[in-house]
């Protein structure tokens, strides 16, 4: 199954999410899980909800940044 093809700002924004989310989710602690992360940081400053944001924790930027970049052209024998 190939993988949809992802504009750039939401590659940027998936990447800021995840900084984010690293800097304040901790496992096995109920009062920084990913809910409380979205509700605390996430909500209020991005504007998504919850479902969202976990689509979008399974994103790797890195990865669909090289696939875009791997990808044929039609204007490439312009």
């Amino acid at each position: 199954m190939t993988s949809k093809k992802r504009h750039k700002s939401t590659l940027a924004r998936a990447a800021k999410i995840k900084a984010v989310t690293a800097l304040h989710y901790e496992a096995g602690n109920q009062a920084k899980c990913y809910a409380a992360v979205w509700r605390r940081y996430i909500e209020p400053e991005f504007g998504i909800c919850y479902r969202t944001y976990l689509n979008l924790l399974g994103v790797d930027p890195d990865k669909e940044e090289r696939n875009r970049d791997t990808a044929p052209s039609l204007f490439d024998d312009w």
